[in-house]
Parts: structure tokens; C-alpha cells; sequence
């Protein structure tokens, strides 16, 4: 299934009034899944039908990644961190092969997919191999495990950490469990990963999963100091207070800016409840119940409306806004992933 992309007049004006001279002039999408057609394969019917993300579109050649940035932000020189695929059933192999090329080819870094049960060997080998600037785990991989049930080991073995220690690479994690940042369980995982691992980097992707405010600020409670060794990336996060809350207890070198595309190219915006969300969108995905059908041709893109609440927070920074929105929106992602957006290649500048 392509991407869904579409621009439009609407979703200009909203660029020109709302980001155009707020955004800096360099921009690294830190989650971005780029793949071929042909590394998707056949896709389960029902895996479809229990994923509204899938339901949006999974493939995205890298052209296409970088055309669609350059559209989004064409006042910035824009960069993307290459991910694999979320998904089981798809060509690892020619994913990661695909993606390992990117480097010398377009001057973009890119992560490994890992299953659970590859030698570490191998792993240890394709990881060297393919310059690749770390691991990307994912849940789906664990299929033999109730998701409610998983714990991080069960998709990311320690001999997989142990590598990724070793040669000083980054881990970006998606979270398991219905408390997500706030499970007890994945505390106690993340506590070891980091005590035991101090050379690798973690990344929680999506702010740890924390779309509603409640799973950061309990999560970060619990984690206490182990919280300070930990990064996070701004995927599919469009809360105002989670954003408010974060920039209030991490870092300015710990929050890390993502799409995740090609997922999130639709036009809406979310509703929260206590620790729920509603997407409101225009497009007319399987999951829309179009429940605000008035208001959907005033929809900007998700993409944009994340960005704007990220350039409204970091503007209560005061004088030292300009160095937050450069720090989230490309420096962090050089500094934790270990590339320059000044490498030369075919399509590295504008």
C-alpha cells in the first residue's frame, strides 16, 4: 500500500502562518520507515484489520521520503533516519540491504531490523557490515507472545544489547505493554539496559509511547535518575502537555524530533482522553468514523500540526528558544545517532 500524501493550499497558508519563520533551518526526521514495494510482501489480512497505522500506507522508497520532506519543509535543509519496516512478515533481509546502501548513496543513516532468534554472529556482522548506526527491535517480531504480555527480552535479546554496547551503536526502542512508559515491568528493563550497557544509546520511540501526558509523568517518576541516560523521539506525539511536560523534565539534548512516516501523512489531529486517543482525520481510512465531518476540509497535515505544538512549547524557552528548536529539530539526532548532515552526496544539500 503507497503512502497517502497529498498537499495542498490549506496545508501551505498553514506552513506560512504557523511555521515558516519559527522552524529551523536544518531538520532531521529522526523515525522515518523507508523500504521498497517489494520488501512488504503479502500482508496478513488481520494484521491490517488490528492496525490503523498499517491501514495508512507502509511503503516509502527513499526518494520519496526525501521529496515528501523537501514539500513538508522547503525552507530547511531536511535529512531522515532510515528505519525498516514494522512488520513480521516483510523481506528483513532486503530491507536492511536496501537500507545499509542509503548512507552511500543519499547520505542518510539508517538503523538494522533485528528478529529475536538471529545468531549473534550474524547480527554482530550485517550491523559492521552495513555501517549501520544501530538496531531497530520491533514487538511484531515476538508473534508467539500475547503483546499485553511481552517484555522487552522477548523482542531484544541481551546478546543483541551486548552488540549494540560493544561497538557503541543506538537502540530505538518501541515499548510493549499497555502502561507503556509507565509499566513496572519495562522499568525495571530499562533500569538494567542502561546499568548494564552504559555504552549503547536508548532511544524510547514516541516519548516512550506516551500520546497521553499520565504514561510520561508516571514513567519518568519511576524511573528516577535512569531517566538522564535515556533519549526519546517525538513520533506520532501530538499532546500539548506531553510536550510541555517533557521539555519541563528531560534535557534539551534528550528529545530527538520524528515523523514517523509514512503512518502519519494524513490530514487531522487527535482528541485525548485520560489515557486514550481519538485520530480525527480527513482521509477516508478504515478506521475513520469521521466524527468531526464539518471541520475535515480545514484539516492541516498530522505532520504539521506536531510540529507547530513542538514550536509553541519550545517558544516559552525565552532567549534560549533558537538553540532548543535547533538542539530537538536536527542537533540531538546528529549527536545520538554519530552523523553529519554536512556529508556531501547526490541529494545531501540544497
Amino acid at each position: 500500500m503507497p503512502d497517502c500524501f497529498a498537499y495542498d493550499q490549506k496545508d501551505a497558508l498553514f506552513y506560512d502562518q504557523n511555521i515558516r519563520d519559527r522552524l529551523p533551518k536544518k531538520l532531521v526526521d529522526a523515525h522515518c520507515h523507508v523500504n521498497l514495494p517489494s520488501h512488504v510482501g503479502p500482508l496478513d489480512p488481520a494484521d491490517i484489520a488490528g492496525d490503523w497505522a498499517l491501514q495508512c500506507g507502509v511503503e516509502l522508497p527513499a526518494e520519496r521520503a526525501k521529496s515528501i520532506l523537501r514539500t513538508l519543509f522547503p525552507d530547511a535543509r531536511t535529512n531522515c533516519l532510515a528505519l525498516p519496516l514494522p512488520l513480521e512478515q516483510a523481506n528483513m533481509a532486503a530491507n536492511n540491504s536496501y537500507l545499509a546502501e542509503l548512507f552511500t548513496r543519499l547520505g542518510e543513516p539508517a538503523l538494522m531490523a533485528v528478529k529475536p532468534q538471529w545468531s549473534p554472529e550474524q547480527v554482530e556482522h550485517d550491523l559492521l557490515a552495513g555501517r549501520f548506526n544501530g538496531f531497530k527491535p520491533y514487538l511484531s517480531f515476538a508473534r508467539s507472545i500475547a503483546p499485553a504480555q511481552l517484555r522487552i527480552s522477548d523482542y531484544l535479546p541481551e546478546t543483541q544489547l551486548a552488540i549494540a554496547n560493544r561497538h557503541s551503536k543506538v537502540v530505538l526502542l518501541h515499548l510493549p505493554r499497555p502502561e507503556r512508559l509507565a509499566d513496572d515491568d519495562n522499568i525495571r528493563d530499562l533500569r538494567m539496559i542502561v546499568e548494564r550497557y552504559p555504552d549503547l544509546r536508548l532511544v524510547l520511540a514516541h516519548l516512550g509511547r506516551s500520546f497521553n501526558v499520565d504514561f510520561l509523568r508516571e514513567g519518568l517518576v519511576k524511573l528516577g535518575d535512569a531517566a538522564s541516560r535515556l533519549y526519546f523521539d517525538t513520533a506520532a506525539v501530538l499532546n500539548p502537555e506531553v510536550y510541555a511536560l517533557a521539555f519541563e523534565k528531560l534535557r534539551p539534548d534528550q528529545i530527538l524530533f520524528g515523523t514517523d512516516m509514512p503512518f502519519m501523512l494524513w490530514h487531522g489531529r487527535r482528541r485525548w482522553t485520560e489515557r486514550t486517543y481519538i485520530n480525527l482525520c480527513r482521509e477516508d481510512f478504515p478506521w475513520n468514523r469521521h466524527l468531526e465531518p464539518e471541520l475535515e476540509t480545514d484539516y492541516t497535515l498530522f505532520i504539521y500540526e506536531q510540529v507547530k505544538v513542538i514550536l509553541d512549547v519550545t517558544g516559552q524557552a525565552g532567549t534560549d528558544r533558537d538553540r532548543l528548536r535547533t538542539a530537538v529539530f536536527s542537533g540531538n539526532a546528529e549527536k545520538v545517532y554519530r552523523f553529519s548532515t554536512e556529508r556531501s552526496g547526490p541529494d545531501a544539500s540544497r
